[in-house]
């Protein structure tokens, strides 16, 4: 929970700042106003706001399962072999040991710990939060608060301050324990679902299959693209939308299956090497490359080439469309070869070409228009096929003004707002 949560709580440490700040204040003022000892409240309230900070702010991840689902299986082993686990165990050890120097009530304390461990898990399997839910979890947070209350204890003892009131606070702890634990286990029962191994889950054997041999081939795109030697650390298949991403010990690639069709990628280190290769050579790179992986999406392409640099450290950037009657199709092809001969990054859209109502705004007319609607200059214009929100695919004049770009669809002469196209 704890080490996810620092990586995954969007401003974690904000938070914990003004948590802090609403609860440590006014104890403080509190315990001076009524001339108590004010130290031990403080810090109680400050490991108390560390709590909740880092078990109830919603994060970025997502939920073990749909709806209430809580991972209900036994917490051993992993009870001691789980970094989580351990963090767990850490976050709960100051509030009770403090809380055990304060009220002088070991057993209350460490009820109070553990109830409202529970509650917290069933907070998080409830919640919309982007958490996932426990017994190993709660088993940890307990085991964090009695290690608290015990070092609390044994503190007191040594400081002299030892005088715990035993019998109303076995009652009091009794009390507790079996008034909260009826609460939790009757909610946890009725409300939560029980976690079930991704393994064992419906569906599993048909997903899987969906995605076998994704590794496989994204696996052989990024060797080709990044050379021998290259180290897949990571592979994802998000099976919804099979997009296959690879994270390499030389950069990342992405792609989708099972088209097969390569989306992106680059190097981590981009910067461009010496090599003796010349413009020539290297377009020999790009079209190996491409002749490879996208034989079909560059047909009847138009190739323009942009050079970054001179010399040895030159870098060649070899773009690639379809024009059909001066109208650019969706299909984008970009791909980047050192001096060195290697592809430093390609991005790919494959997209097949897309049937289009027939253009009726020449380009002075839709110039016209640019400068109607948007009251600037307009310089340059393209004219592109582009998928355009609740109307399809369409002919659409894209302009350079002040501050931006304008769209101005063909058919209509409409202004096409650049929060409807479709990326």
């Amino acid at each position: 929970m704890i080490d996810a949560s620092v990586q995954a709580v969007p401003g974690l440490l904000l938070w914990f700042g003004l948590i802090t700040f609403f609860l440590a204040v006014p104890t403080g003022l509190i315990a001076r106003a009524r001339r108590k000892p004010i130290t031990v409240r403080v810090l109680l309230a400050v490991c108390l706001a560390g709590v909740f900070a880092v078990t109830l702010l919603p994060t970025d991840g997502g939920p073990v399962g749909g709806g209430a689902v809580c991972d209900l299986s036994s917490p051993f082993p992993q009870m001691f072999t789980s970094s989580s686990a351990l963090l767990n165990v850490a976050l709960f050890i100051p509030a009770p040991f403090f809380a055990a120097l304060l009220f002088q009530r070991p057993l209350t304390t460490v009820v109070i710990a553990a109830v409202g461990s529970g509650l917290i898990e069933l907070i998080q399997a409830e919640g919309s939060m982007g958490r996932s839910c426990s017994a190993t979890d709660i088993v940890a947070n307990t085991t964090g608060a009695l290690l608290g209350v015990a070092a609390g204890v044994v503190w007191a003892w040594r400081i002299g301050q030892g005088t715990w009131r035993v019998k109303r606070d076995v009652l009091w702890g009794a009390a507790l324990a079996v008034t909260g634990c009826a609460a939790l286990i009757g909610t946890f029962r009725s409300s939560i679902t029980p976690y079930i191994p991704l393994t064992e889950r419906p569906g599993f054997a048909a997903d899987q299959r969906a995605v076998e041999g994704a590794d496989t081939w994204i696996t052989e795109a990024a060797v080709y693209v990044f050379g021998e030697g290259t180290q897949v650390k990571q592979t994802v298949v998000a099976k919804h939308t099979g997009l296959v991403t690879a994270k390499t010990n030389r950069g990342q690639i992405t792609g989708w299956w099972p088209e097969k069709k390569l989306e992106e990628a680059a190097f981590t280190d981009n910067r461009a090497e010496a090599g003796p290769l010349n413009q020539d050579q290297a377009q020999e790179v790009s079209t190996r490359f491409v002749q490879r992986w996208f034989p079909t999406e560059v047909r009847g392409t138009k190739r323009t080439v942009h050079v970054s640099g001179s010399g040895n450290t030159a870098v060649y950037m070899f773009v690639y469309r379809r024009y059909s009657e001066g109208l650019m199709m969706p299909m984008r092809l970009n791909v980047t070869v050192t001096s060195g001969g290697r592809i430093m990054n390609f991005t790919a859209r494959a997209v097949k070409d897309p049937k289009l109502p027939k253009s009726t705004v020449s380009q002075d007319e839709a110039v016209r228009l640019a400068r109607k609607y948007t009251g600037h200059t307009v310089q340059g214009a393209v004219l592109l096929a582009q998928k355009v929100k609740g109307r399809g695919w369409r002919p659409v004049w894209m302009m350079g003004v002040m501050n931006g770009d304008v769209f101005v669809d063909a058919v209509t002469g409409h202004q096409v707002s650049q929060s409807t196209l479709a990326r």
